[in-house]
């Protein structure tokens, strides 16, 4: 473990005495969840500390923010984050942090002594806790450390909601004031921040009841100016869709009976759930990527937010298409249909058990797609270039990528099921090419 060779490290360089875990370890360790990550601050050149330890432990060396004095220790998966003590004391360390349940220190000599985090009961003893913050971790509360520290680092109030959101706590009445009144400031915070607070609060299942609370407490107008292009009708209706989105995602076995479980694997890459509520909430495609570039997410986040904002309208016409029609749209969006058809689901509001036809097009869709296409896609190619070079002695073209992509589609539609088939497809094309 990363934090039983810091310890040794740490001893061994007479840091012991002036190093703590604080913040988000403290407060994982009293509610018994498994550590992700270690905090600790320490007294002394956080540069060099970081890079000798780096050493020690045979692991890379990252700098965080060198303005603040934060580096990063990885090895093996894990990581440690370690920062300069801030004040001449932990409890000025403390108290110039966001939240009292993030306001908990414990002395590293204390792990060196114990060899162990693990018996809260002795911990406990050990825990310099200056706002009570085992208190509001007890009886599920979110309190601020002081308004001027959410002042001071604005982001701050959009953590409220992310530590509420992420660990089911409700916010306490002066700290709820607070947020409402310097609601305005977050505008002023780094996009890349808040999209790492609003990562966390859209990974919960339920953070459409979060998001009603950061609008009706003044924050999401600051965070989203393109809200305030909705009417109150529209954006009550997007907030429904909202609603009906994270009901699809948590019950995928009642929407798609017996088919879930490539749906759910689908959607083990956090990205696409976070896409795709952001692409429920702003709906029309410029006004999802616009949000997307000022959130500074990556361009694979911000193209495939964009693919389910703009093609809704491409499912929707689908009914009176025919299979053939349904094969094509697959062979463009491959797995991505999950998201486009739950998408669509979320905004016509469908609950699992309609007879709605858009509900039976989409199960008819995923069956052909897991049933029929896959199948056939796993096969391919049955020819390629080299084939029409040598069997017909064309020439590359743009006529030759499109006989590879036409026989590709039938064998899709399942008309051509060998190397024989299609090439006698290929013959046939090329023979009515060039009598036109």
């Amino acid at each position: 473990m990363l934090l039983e060779l810091f310890s040794d490290f740490a001893e061994g360089k007479g840091l012991a005495a002036d190093a703590f875990l604080v913040g988000g370890t403290v407060r994982d360790i009293l509610l018994g969840r498994e550590m992700k990550d270690v905090d600790i601050v320490v007294n002394g050149d956080v540069m060099s500390i970081g890079r000798s330890f780096a050493t020690f432990a045979g692991g890379s060396f990252v700098l965080l923010d060198k303005d603040f004095g934060v580096v990063r220790v990885v090895k093996n998966r894990e990581y440690i984050d370690i920062s300069v003590l801030r004040g001449d004391a932990i409890t000025n360390d403390l108290a110039d942090r966001d939240l009292t349940i993030n306001s908990m220190a414990i002395p590293l000599s204390h792990i060196i002594d114990q060899k162990s985090i693990i018996n809260n009961d002795v911990l406990k003893e050990f825990i310099i806790d200056p706002f009570n913050g085992q208190h509001d971790l007890k009886y599920r509360i979110i309190r601020m450390v002081s308004e001027t520290n959410l002042v001071r680092d604005p982001l701050r109030l959009l953590r409220v909601y992310r530590f509420a959101a992420t660990l089911n706590f409700s916010v306490e009445v002066n700290t709820l004031a607070a947020v409402k009144t310097h609601a305005s400031l977050i505008s002023d915070a780094a996009a890349e921040r808040i999209a790492e607070e609003l990562r966390y609060i859209f990974g919960v299942d339920d953070s459409c009841s979060t998001i009603k609370e950061i609008d009706k407490n003044g924050i999401l107008n600051h965070l989203f100016p393109e809200v305030a292009l909705f009417s109150h009708e529209t954006w009550h209706d997007i907030l429904q869709s909202y609603g009906y989105l994270e009901h699809i995602l948590k019950n995928l076995p009642l929407y798609f009976p017996g088919r879930s479980a490539p749906i759910v694997e689908y959607f083990a890459e956090n990205y696409r759930i976070f896409c795709l509520k952001i692409a429920t909430l702003f709906q029309e495609g410029e006004c999802v990527e616009k949000v997307a570039h000022r959130l500074s997410l990556s361009r694979r986040e911000i193209a495939y937010a964009r693919m389910i904002a703009s093609n809704g309208k491409v499912i929707k016409s689908l009914g009176s298409g025919g299979k053939s029609v349904i094969i094509a749209l697959l062979r463009d969006f491959s797995d991505d249909i999950y998201a486009l058809l739950i998408s669509i689901l979320a905004g016509t509001r469908l609950c699992q058990l309609s007879e709605n036809p858009l509900m039976s097009l989409a199960g008819e869709i995923i069956a052909i797609y897991q049933d029929k296409f896959i199948p056939r896609k796993k096969k391919l190619p049955f020819i390629d270039g080299n084939d029409l070079i040598e069997q017909f002695k064309l020439s590359p073209s743009p006529f030759f990528k499109d006989i590879l992509a036409a026989v590709e589609l039938l064998a899709l539609e399942g008309h051509v099921n060998s190397r024989e088939e299609a090439l006698r497809a290929a013959r046939k094309m090329i023979k009515e090419g060039s009598r036109s």
